[in-house]
């Protein structure tokens, strides 16, 4: 019964991310990647030792993220549940040897192997996720960590609407999370949360990244 809701909710969400916003989304959040790289992601991940030869980009889209990522690990591995962007992030990145493309439910990584990658790592997307999504997958993300691995979490910090009301009505489609409670859940899936910075998202205070790390 639980694994049928999850499921319901996937398939709910699931298909806002694909080609029907290769525009109004994808082009857009790739135009400012390299702007949120250098403001928001690098300045928190270089103040740990981060290990970037084994990199998962979760929730990767058409891989803006894992441009930026390219240019520091020695693997990556593209995860996403839309089987649009997994297709097109397949011809993308068809010469890049060092990156592997692989599908998921959209609430376990069960395609992924236990203790294997150094570095797990997603932005802009699990703002998104409704707290049920997220919670399944921080064990998930526990999982196929090595010992000593890191997590980057993007999340999103908005309680205002409540748990109930249809994200998309939200600023920034931000779904039902907040700072305190995602560190709750990862502290439940074995983590230990490092850092939790809280970011602008033309609200104050809108969003957060939350540093884990495997013990």
């Amino acid at each position: 019964m639980l694994f049928k809701s999850m499921q319901n909710i996937v398939k709910k969400n699931s298909l806002l991310w694909g080609e029907e916003v290769a525009e109004t989304y994808h082009a857009a959040a790739a135009r400012c990647m390299q702007e949120n790289w250098d403001a928001i992601i690098f300045p928190l991940l270089q103040k740990h030792s981060i290990d970037y030869s084994d990199v998962v980009d979760f929730a990767c889209g058409y891989g803006r993220n894992t441009d930026m990522l390219l240019n520091h690990a020695r693997s990556i591995t593209m995860v996403d549940v839309n089987e649009h962007n997994l297709d097109y992030c397949r011809n993308k990145y068809a010469d890049h040897q060092s990156v592997s493309i692989v599908g998921c439910n959209g609430y376990t990584l069960e395609e992924l192997s236990e203790n294997r990658f150094s570095f797990f790592y997603t932005f802009d997307s699990v703002v998104h996720f409704p707290p049920e999504i997220v919670r399944s997958y921080l064990p998930e993300m526990h999982r196929v960590l090595k010992n000593g691995g890191y997590a980057f979490v993007h999340h999103s910090n908005y309680t205002a609407g409540g748990k109930d009301k249809d994200f998309r009505k939200n600023p920034h489609w931000r779904n039902y999370m907040s700072a305190e409670l995602f560190a709750d859940y990862a502290k439940g899936a074995g983590f230990n949360v490092i850092e939790q910075s809280l970011i602008d998202w033309e609200v104050v205070n809108l969003d957060c990244c939350t540093i884990l790390q495997k013990p």
